[in-house]
C-alpha cells in the first residue's frame, strides 16, 4: 500500500472514531491474518504495551477476534461485518450514555427549573406569599387595592365588621364602575345592618348557607390576594386568644384555588 493511501485510509478510519493506534492495527490485521501482538506492533508501529489495549478496543468495538492459543493470535473481520458490529457498539455505547445523561439530569431538573420559573414567572418559590404584619397593616393595604381596582372587587367575611374602614374606598370604586361583590353571613342586628347598607349602595351582597371558613379576605381584579386565617392556639389545655395570619399573594395558581371557592359558596348563597 502506498504512503499516500494508507494515510488517507488512516484518516478516514479516525473519522469514523477509531483512534490513530486502533486503525493503524486494524489495517496491519487487514494485510495479515492471524498475527501474534508482538508482530501487530511491528507492523503497524503501535508500541507493545499499547497494542493490548487497543486490540481490546478494537474487540469491543467488533473489529476483531482472537484466536486460542499460545500465544493468542488475531485476525481482522471483513470490513462489512466490523462496520455492522461497529454501529451495534456505538448504538449500545449510545444508549448507555443517555441513559447516565438521563440519571444526572433527574437530579438536576428541580434544579434548573426553579432557575427557570423564577425568572420567567418572576417568582420566588420560597415567598409565594407576602406575610403582612398586622390587622393594621392588612386594612392599609386593604385600602390600597381597593382604590386600584379598575373591574372587580370580591370581599368575603363572615360579619364584615370591618366595613367601616374601607366605606370610602368601595364607594369610590363603584363610583369608577367597578363591580362589587361581598359574600357574608348575618348572625346579629349588626350584621343585618351592614348587609343593608351594601345593598344601599348598590354592591351585589350576599347571605352564605354554610358555615364559615376561618377566613377572610379581598380579591382585586383576580390578580391580587389579600387574605387572613384566623387559629385557636391552645396553651396548657386552655384556649388562648385567637391568632391571626395575614396574607398578600399575586400568585395566580393561589387566587384562583379561593376564587373557586368564593363562586361554589356565591352559588348558593342567598340575597336577602
Amino acid at each position: 500500500m502506498q504512503s499516500s493511501d494508507f494515510y488517507d485510509i488512516i484518516l478516514k478510519l479516525k473519522s469514523l472514531g477509531l483512534t490513530e493506534y486502533e486503525a493503524r492495527v486494524y489495517l496491519a490485521l487487514l494485510d495479515r491474518a492471524e498475527l501474534t501482538a508482538e508482530e501487530i506492533s511491528s507492523l503497524s508501529n503501535v508500541p507493545l504495551p499499547r497494542v493490548y489495549d487497543v486490540l481490546e478496543a478494537l474487540e469491543d468495538k467488533g473489529f476483531v477476534k482472537i484466536i486460542s492459543g499460545r500465544p493468542r493470535r488475531f485476525e481482522a473481520l471483513d470490513p462489512k461485518s466490523a462496520f455492522k458490529n461497529y454501529v451495534s457498539y456505538l448504538r449500545r455505547s449510545l444508549d448507555n450514555e443517555i441513559s447516565n445523561l438521563e440519571r444526572i439530569f433527574d437530579s438536576l431538573q428541580p434544579i434548573l427549573e426553579e432557575h427557570y420559573y423564577s425568572s420567567r414567572l418572576k417568582i420566588d418559590p420560597s415567598s409565594l406569599l407576602e406575610p403582612i404584619p398586622d390587622l393594621h397593616e392588612m386594612e392599609d393595604k386593604t385600602r390600597e387595592m381597593i382604590s386600584s381596582a379598575k373591574q372587580e372587587i370580591i370581599i368575603f367575611s363572615q360579619l364584615f365588621t370591618w366595613f367601616n374602614k374601607i366605606e370610602k374606598e368601595i364607594h369610590d370604586a363603584l363610583g369608577r364602575g367597578v363591580k362589587v361583590r361581598v359574600l357574608m353571613r348575618i348572625l346579629n342586628p349588626e350584621s343585618r345592618e351592614i348587609f343593608n347598607r351594601l345593598k344601599r349602595m348598590g354592591v351585589d351582597v350576599r347571605i352564605a348557607s354554610e358555615d364559615w371558613y376561618p377566613v377572610r379576605g379581598t380579591i382585586v381584579d383576580r390578580c391580587k390576594l389579600i387574605f387572613l386565617i384566623w387559629v385557636p392556639r391552645e396553651e396548657r389545655r386552655y384556649w388562648s386568644p385567637i391568632v391571626y395570619r395575614p396574607h398578600y399573594t399575586e400568585n395566580r395558581g393561589l387566587i384562583s384555588i379561593f376564587l373557586d371557592a368564593f363562586e361554589y359558596r356565591w352559588s348558593s348563597a342567598s340575597t336577602s
